[in-house]
Formats: structure tokens, sequence, C-alpha cells
């Protein structure tokens, strides 16, 4: 049992605190009376993996063992989360790699012969053959790649197969091979509380029509799960076992582990460590310093993993992710501070849009029950925003920052003129079927994702902010924290409650 989250209400005596800046991580002195919301400890990882996911395929929830449902002669597909979750290991196996061995062991020992795996990316970008090999491990992907395994396809029009329709008409439309399975072993990793259930399996599978027009019923009627019928379509065509893995909510690693504690508890050698680091990633160039990130976040431990029937497993999972991450303040700040890294797992910097949208993410679905700042409070938020788009990955993201967000921030405004030209561009859909880029659709859904929090928010600031970055999306940018309340003061007034929220946002793995 690790230690409860707490509040810390800062004095004269508390140290300086960690905020992550992008590739920096920085050494921040809090005003006096900030609360310091700490997330809980970190579960201690599993000692014996193997065992653990043994046990969980033997005595499955609400279902018979693994074992019993692969038959003979049957199709089985397995699903597995792609490189916007989180790497658990640098070093030793990926735990999607080892499940997935456990599966086709019995698999085999079941002799199914009809077998594909299927990287659940919706509409991220594809995996190159050294992202598939870093995921299942060298001999899984020896034995079916390229012809059993692969990246979904929102685009692919003949392996997409109709299983219901919209109320408005618009066909739900998922990848063909999930349709056509016996059993879809789906492998999950369970990283953020309020992003979890069926419905985050069913859209990574699903069309980009499809994906379109749930996320366009959800922004139009707030109060209706337009992924129910998705999820329950599935469900109808194909047996599907779930296999949910939940993580530490930060890296572990001998080297950054310290910058997860409490400030108060660090020991000399962690002091002095976390002097070197800071110096380190204030002389060196950006990209050394992304490269800085990837090599001392050793990787994410495992914390539980449970399978059996999803509608049994999910629930659970949740409030294990609650119990690990959830912490609670008396009441709404008027200020709220937030610091956001560059996730080494992902392999690039984050481009604006996506720091944005992450960050704006913890205003309601970060590590609290409720939002952390008040209605018409003040978000005051630590990255670079540099303008930078990786080549290969964003060109709709760099295309989207451009041409969109410099005529309106409006997601109306967005959805009405410029979604429809990015979804219909074929050279886009190019780049998402034959290259590695995000769907055109990518950048779009991240946006409309940040819209209930700058509704919410009265200013939305970023210290160290790229200046031209923060005025094209509507933000402000400062560059000292004090002259961010400075610039709060007019709408929070001179002396506002604050509350920061200590450690890398949660829900950061979603990213890529």
């Amino acid at each position: 049992m690790s230690r409860p989250g707490f509040v810390l209400s800062v004095d004269a005596q508390t140290p300086p605190l960690v905020v992550f800046q992008g590739e920096k991580v920085l050494l921040e002195r809090m005003p006096t009376g900030t609360n310091v919301l700490y997330p809980p400890e970190p579960l201690a990882g599993i000692r014996s993996l193997d065992a653990e996911i043994e046990k969980a395929l033997n005595s499955p929830v609400d279902s018979e063992p693994l074992a019993a449902l692969l038959k003979r002669g049957s199709r089985v597909t397995v699903v597995f989360e792609d490189l916007s979750q989180p790497v658990t290991s640098r070093t030793a196996p990926d735990v999607r790699q080892r499940v997935i061995e456990h599966v086709l062991e019995r698999a085999a020992a079941a002799g199914v012969d009809d077998l594909e795996l299927i990287a659940a990316t919706g509409l991220r970008r594809r995996l190159t053959a050294n992202d598939l090999q870093r995921l299942v491990g060298e001999r899984v992907f020896a034995s079916f790649y390229p012809d059993h395994l692969q990246s979904h396809d929102a685009e692919d029009a003949a392996n997409l197969v109709e299983v219901g329709r919209m109320p408005d008409g618009t066909p739900l439309e998922v990848n063909g091979r999930v349709v056509s399975s016996d059993l879809v072993i789906s492998v999950r990793l369970a990283t953020a509380v309020g992003n979890e259930g069926a419905a985050s399996v069913a859209t990574k599978l699903a069309g980009a029509r499809t994906s379109r027009a749930l996320v366009s019923a959800q922004a139009t009627a707030p109060g209706l799960d337009p992924f129910e019928n998705l999820v329950n379509a599935v469900g109808g065509t194909a047996q599907v076992f779930t296999i949910d893995v939940t993580l530490t909510p930060e890296p572990t690693g001998p080297v950054t582990a310290f910058l997860s504690k409490r400030e108060r508890e660090w020991t000399l050698a962690e002091r002095a460590l976390s002097a070197g680091l800071q110096a380190a990633t204030r002389v060196l160039p950006s990209r050394a310093r992304l490269g800085l990130a990837q090599v001392a976040g050793v990787g994410f431990g495992v914390t539980s993993v449970v399978a059996g029937k999803p509608s049994s497993v999910h629930p659970i999972t949740q409030s294990f992710l609650a119990q690990q991450q959830l912490g609670q303040v008396d009441q709404a700040a008027d200020v709220a501070i937030f610091g956001i890294p560059n996730p080494g797992q992902v392999g690039t910097a984050l481009n604006p849009v996506t720091a944005a949208t992450l960050a704006l993410g913890q205003v309601f679905h970060g590590p609290t029950a409720d939002p952390v700042v008040r209605r018409g409070g003040t978000a005051i938020i630590y990255h670079p925003l540099t303008p930078w788009f990786h080549p290969l990955y964003h060109p709709a993201y760099s295309d989207f920052f451009a041409e969109v967000l410099s005529q309106s921030t409006d997601p109306g405004v967005i959805a009405a003129e410029y979604e429809e030209k990015f979804a219909e561009d074929t050279w886009y859909r190019h780049l998402y079927q034959t290259s590695y880029a995000h769907h055109a659709l990518h950048p779009f859904h991240a946006w409309y994702s940040a819209a209930p929090a700058i509704e919410h928010l009265g200013d939305v600031i970023f210290v160290g902010g790229d200046h031209a970055s923060t005025r094209r999306m509507g933000f402000k940018a400062a560059s000292t924290l004090a002259d961010a309340l400075e610039m709060a003061s007019d709408s929070v007034g001179l002396d506002p409650s604050i509350t920061y929220v200590h450690g890398a946002p949660v829900s950061l793995s979603e990213v890529s």
C-alpha cells in the first residue's frame, strides 16, 4: 500500500519545487500559501510479471480461462495498444510483448492457426517495422510480420465493415478482421482515470468516417454517449476478452525517480542530482535535452494485470487507477499551475497544438476528482510551445496550426469551415496510409478535446511559451511565474488562491 496523496501549504521553509517545462526540469519557489497537490506515491511494481499474467489469464473475471476460449479452427485477433501508450521498460521486454507471448502460447497449444495481431492506432500514425518489433518482441515480429502483424488503417475501405448506423445515418465502420473474428483479445495499457473502458478500444479500430461522426456527435451533444452503439456493435459480432494492465503514474528508474518524490524528503545525493539535471537542461541544445529525457526515464512499472469480460474488468481497472492517481482539494482555486514535460516515449518533442491540448486536459481529467481551478479562473502552464512539427508524423498538424488556427480558434467555426477540407484531402490520406503521418482529422479532434477547458477558464498563460504560438492559439505567454500571476491579476485579483499540481500529467502517455 503506497502513501496517499496530500496537499502541502507552502510556507517560508518550503524548498523549491520540481516543475517540468518541456525538456527542462526547473526548481521553482511557489508563492506563500500555495496549495501543492501531491498525487499518491506510485505503488511498487509487480515482482513476478509472468506469474501475474498467468494468474489473470487462468482466473479471469466473469469469463472462462483464456485457454478454454481458444478453439481449434477458430479465427482469433489480438489487438494491442500502440506507441501512444508508454513503453514499460527500455531494457527488459515491454509488457505488451510479455502478455502477447502468453496469449500465443495458449493459442498454439489449442491448435489455432488463423491468428492476426493489430496495433489499435485509430487516427494516429502507422507503426514502423521497428516500432512493431519494439512492442511485440523479435520472436513475435519475425513470426507474424508483415502479413499477420499490422497497424489499423482507418481509411482502408476494402477492410472496413459496417456494423450499424448512427442516429443521423452515418455508418459505424470497424476493422473487418475484428468483426469477422470468433474471439478478439484486447491487450490494453490502462493509464488514465476517465479514459478507460471498451470505447477506448473500439474507437481505435473504427473507420475515419465513423470516428469523425462520433466526435462530432459528442461535441454537439455532450450528454450523449455516441460510443455506446459502436461498442455494442463490436461486442455483438465477436467475443471479446480483455487484458488490462495498469502502470505506475510516472517513469521509474535510478536517474529520475526522485523527481516524483516530495522535495522535503530528498537526500543530499538527490539534491545534487537535481542541480546537475537542471544545469544540463539549461546548457544543452533542445534536441540533446530531448535525448537526455529519453535516456533518463527508464520506463513505467506494472502495478496490476486483470483479464476477463470487458464490462467487468474495466470498472476494476478504473477503481484501481483512481486509488493510484487521484488526489483531492477542498475547493477549486483561482489559479492552477501545471508543468508539462515532453514525453520521451514518443520520440519527439510535443508540437504546440499537442502540448496545449494535453495541458488543458489536466483541468478536467488530471489527478483530481473535480476541476482543480474554478470557472473563470486561470491556468498557468509551463511549456515552451516551440513551433516545431515532426516532418514525417505531423504534416496535417503543421497546416492546421498555420492555416486553421491563424483564422479561428473556435471549434464550431473550425469544424464547419475546415474539417471536411482536411478530411477529404487525398494527399493527407496518402501520407496516412503509405507513410507515417497522423490522419488529417487528428489535430481537429485534439483541439476539440480542449474546448471544455478553454470555455471553463478565464485565462490560459504559458510560462516560457513561444509568443507567436501562444498568440495564435488564443493564449498568453509569460517569462516567469511572477509575470504570469501579474497578468492573471486582472481576472483573479491580487491575492488569488493557487494550487500547483505536482508532477507530470497522468495522461501524458496518450499523446503520439
